[in-house]
C-alpha cells in the first residue's frame, strides 16, 4: 500500500514518513495512502496513525464494494465524504499519481467544530429540492458556509443541485465537487458516509469560511466542432430532440456507432451549450433511453438552447489546464488540502498526459492531494460562476487557518 506523507527535512510529500506538524501549522497532521480492500483501509487507520482523525475523504473504485467499504470505516467512528470513482488520484513519489481499482484516501485531524459531514438521500423531490435541502442544513450549521459535495445517480440533474444551494446560500458561497463514477460501466454509482451509503443522493461537506477558506477553478479545452444546432425537445437534464430529430438516434448518426457503443464513445463527444449571456458549458449524457430516444445529462440542457458537438485536441487540453493551474496559483498559493475532480473523458482522451496536470497541481501547491476521475465537475469558472462541467479538470483548495490546538 503507498502512503503520502510530509517530509519534515525536504518539506516535500514522500512515501517514507508520516506527516507530523508543529503547533499553529496551517496544516492539520494527516495521512493519504492507496488501498486495496476495505479491511486495508481499516488496517492502516487503526493500527499505524499517531493521531487520532477527525475528517476522512475516500474515493473508491466500485471494484472495492462500495457499500464493504462503507460498512469498514463505519467501524472507525470517523466523519466520512465518499464517493465511487471512475479511477483514483493521489500523487505518491515514485508512483503514478494515477490509480485504478482502488481506494484513494485521506485522513486528518482539523477541529471538527469548522466543519460536518452529511449524507442526504433523494427520494420523491427534484434534483433542486436535494440541493436546496442541502443549502439549508449548510446555512444552519455555518452562517457563511462552504460546499464539498460528491452526487450519486446517472439520471441526477447536477446544475440543479447547484442551483438549489445557491438559492437558499449567500451569493458566491463555494461549492465544489462531482458527480460519483463508476469505473466507466455507466451502471450504479455511490455515495457514502461515515454511517451508510446511498445511490441517489450526495455526500456532503460544509466548512465554516471564518476558519476553512475554500476555493479553486476550472480548465477544459474542449472545443466546438461542426454546425450550430437547437435543442427542440428536453426537460431539466433530459434532452428528447435537437432540430427536431431523437437526440439518441442523433448522435448514433454523427458518431457511426451503434445502439450498444453510443454511452461508451458519446462520453468522449459532449454538446457545447451556449447559454443567452455568451458564456459556453460543456454536456455529457450519461444515461440513455433508447425506446424514447432520449439522453440522460449530467446537468440541465435547456429547451431552445443552442449546441455544437464539441472534441478535444489531445495534449493541448493539458497544456492548457497546467497553463490556468499557474495562472491561479500565482493569485491563490497556499492549501491544506488539494482536491482535483477531473473528468474521465479527459483521461479517455489523453491517456497517461493527464499525469502531467496532477503532477503540476501537486508542485505549486505542495500539499496534500488527492482526487478521482468523474462524470461531471462542480467549481468555479474564472468568470466566478459556479456550475457543472464536464471534460473539465476542477481543482478545489482547502486551507485550514490557523490552529492554535
Amino acid at each position: 500500500m503507498a502512503v503520502c506523507v510530509w517530509n519534515e527535512r525536504t518539506n516535500l510529500f514522500s512515501g517514507t514518513v508520516q506527516k507530523t506538524l508543529l503547533k499553529g501549522s496551517r496544516m492539520p497532521r494527516c495521512t493519504c495512502f492507496t488501498a486495496y480492500s476495505p479491511d486495508e483501509i481499516v488496517e492502516k487507520i487503526g493500527t499505524t496513525l499517531e493521531f487520532r482523525p477527525t475528517l476522512g475523504i475516500v474515493f473508491s473504485s466500485v471494484a472495492l464494494g462500495i457499500p464493504e467499504v462503507s460498512s469498514a470505516i463505519s467501524s472507525l467512528d470517523i466523519p466520512v465524504l465518499g464517493c465511487s470513482t471512475a479511477g483514483e488520484i493521489l500523487p505518491v513519489s515514485g508512483e503514478s499519481p494515477i490509480q485504478e481499482l482502488s481506494a484513494a484516501c485521506y485522513f486528518a485531524d482539523p477541529d471538527p467544530s469548522c466543519f460536518s459531514v452529511a449524507l442526504f438521500e433523494r427520494s420523491r423531490e427534484s434534483a433542486a429540492e436535494l440541493g436546496q435541502r442541502i443549502g439549508e442544513w449548510g446555512r444552519a450549521t455555518f452562517e457563511k458556509p462552504a460546499f464539498i459535495i460528491a452526487i450519486a445517480g446517472l439520471k441526477n440533474d447536477g446544475e440543479a443541485v447547484i442551483r438549489g444551494i445557491e438559492a437558499v446560500c449567500p451569493s458566491k458561497t463555494p461549492i465544489f465537487g462531482g458527480i460519483a463514477g463508476d469505473d466507466g460501466e455507466f451502471t450504479e454509482t455511490y455515495v457514502f458516509s461515515g454511517e451508510s451509503c446511498s445511490t441517489n443522493g450526495a455526500a456532503v461537506i460544509v466548512f465554516d469560511q471564518a476558519r476553512v477558506r475554500v476555493d479553486g477553478t476550472a480548465s477544459s479545452g474542449w472545443v466546438g466542432v461542426g454546425t450550430e444546432m437547437v435543442v427542440t425537445s428536453s426537460e431539466g437534464n433530459v434532452v428528447y430532440t435537437i432540430d427536431d430529430r431523437p437526440a439518441a438516434q442523433l448522435f448514433k448518426d454523427y458518431l457511426n456507432v451503434d445502439d450498444e457503443a453510443l454511452l461508451q464513445v458519446g462520453v468522449t463527444f459532449p454538446l457545447l451549450l451556449k447559454r443567452p449571456d455568451g458564456t459556453e458549458v460543456l454536456r455529457t449524457f450519461l444515461s440513455v433511453d433508447l425506446p424514447e430516444g432520449s439522453l440522460i445529462y449530467a446537468g440541465s440542457v435547456p429547451q431552445g438552447s443552442k449546441v455544437r458537438f464539441s472534441s478535444s485536441f489531445g495534449y493541448e487540453i493539458i497544456e492548457r489546464s497546467i497553463q490556468d493551474l499557474k495562472d491561479f496559483h500565482a493569485e491563490r498559493q497556499t492549501a491544506s488540502l488539494v482536491l482535483l475532480f477531473s473528468c474521465l473523458a479527459r483521461y479517455h482522451a489523453a491517456g497517461s498526459m493527464v499525469v502531467d496536470e496532477v503532477e503540476a497541481a501537486s508542485a505549486l501547491w505542495n500539499a496534500p492531494l488527492i482526487g478521482l476521475f468523474t462524470y461531471g465537475e462542480i467549481g468555479y469558472n474564472r468568470m466566478c460562476t459556479c456550475d457543472l462541467y464536464n471534460e473539465t479538470l476542477c481543482i478545489a483548495l482547502i486551507d485550514f487557518l490557523q490552529d492554535e490546538r
